[in-house]
């Protein structure tokens, strides 16, 4: 017993070494608050310093040139850097989010438990989509266009990185769950019969963390009010009603993955067309005697190109004239075209004179 003991102590030992893991900030030379570009010139000036190219046969060089790259890998993926920031290392092992495995995993694999203790915290959930009512007109959708969205959400802190604590070392794991979140109590349901119940940890309040001091710039709320420019492209023909989905940019909390914003197309109103599906619909005005002896007209259509129409019998109030291939673009298909719909309406004069209604009566009783 005492050797199997001794075997565990060591090995928890070198296994406590290599989750230690290394400080990718540190590793860089930058703050848990530096910037996308501050980061990447960071590692760029590393790089080329520590590339093996430069330090042929160094394997000690080579192995900081493996570190940095893989502290950069991180720090520059906005998700990857969010969960290292509050879990660490651990925390981007296997979609763990600080808690998952650790020591009682390790005990419970060596001693025959087996598979991730249950009530580790899982992956993290994600939080609630914003939906936002994107006006297009029809004009917009049947050119495309790109849009320009000014986004106030709720950011984590820059200098804590959402952590709460001004020093990242200040974040420890909970003394009383060990970092689960969840502890294991004993209910007594009836005289010799005692039930073991996972609860949530009440020191911690389930969050597996506890903060030592308190960041000087959210004062511990770990999160602030920011503003992100999004570029949405209408792509042609896209119907109303579309959703265009701008991924995991809602707004940010420490224990859960952002959101997504969703663009929803709204049409306004147009003065000449009304859509409908893939066809267009339109009124054509025209006066009494074009009606009667045959016209030819034009207009322009959205993108500005002229369509031309002509007739030459008689046409009559509400008559619908059907052009192909000069409605709205077929959505991923935009090079394909619904068709435009065009009914007619008479413009009578509101008066005649004596020596006109005689003409008329002359030419229509022939």
């Amino acid at each position: 017993m005492y050797a199997s003991l001794l075997l565990v102590v060591t090995l928890l030992t070198f296994i406590g070494l290599d989750l230690a893991g290394q400080d990718y900030y540190k590793l860089l030379g930058v703050s848990r608050s530096a910037s996308d570009k501050e980061i990447k010139k960071a590692f760029k000036k590393l790089a080329i310093k520590l590339h093996p190219d430069k330090n042929p046969g160094n394997s000690d060089v080579e192995k900081q040139f493996q570190s940095i790259n893989a502290a950069y890998s991180v720090l520059s993926d906005p998700e990857k850097r969010r969960v290292y920031d509050q879990f660490g290392e651990e925390g981007l092992k296997d979609g763990n989010r600080g808690g998952g495995g650790g020591w009682n995993d390790i005990f419970g694999n060596f001693f025959g438990g087996g598979g991730r203790r249950q009530g580790g915290r899982q992956e993290m959930k994600k939080g609630p989509n914003i939906v936002v009512e994107l006006q297009c007109t029809l004009e917009d959708l049947y050119n495309g266009r790109d849009f320009e969205v000014l986004q106030r959400r709720q950011v984590l802190c820059p200098h804590c990185r959402g952590t709460g604590a001004d020093d990242p070392n200040d974040v420890t794991n909970c003394p009383v769950c060990g970092g689960s979140g969840v502890k294991i109590v004993n209910q007594q349901l009836a005289p010799g019969f005692v039930q073991r119940v996972q609860t949530t940890c009440d020191h911690c309040h389930g969050k597996g963390k506890i903060m030592n001091s308190v960041c000087t710039h959210c004062h511990g709320t770990k999160v602030q009010k920011g503003e992100q420019l999004l570029m949405i492209f209408i792509e042609k023909g896209m119907p109303n009603g579309h959703e265009i989905v701008s991924p995991s940019d809602s707004d940010e909390n420490p224990e859960e993955e952002p959101g997504d914003v969703v663009f929803k197309i709204k049409t306004l109103p147009h003065k000449t067309f009304v859509r409908q599906g893939n066809d267009l619909k339109m009124t054509m005005k025209i006066s009494l005697l074009q009606a009667l002896v045959g016209f030819e007209v034009s207009f322009n259509h959205l993108d500005g190109h002229e369509v031309s129409l002509s007739r030459k019998d008689v046409t009559p109030p509400g008559f619908l004239q059907t052009v192909k291939g000069e409605g709205m673009p077929i959505h991923e298909m935009p090079s394909n075209k619904g068709n435009l719909q065009i009914t007619y309406e008479i413009i009578f004069p509101r008066t005649v004179t004596e020596e006109q209604k005689t003409e008329f009566k002359r030419v229509l009783t022939k």
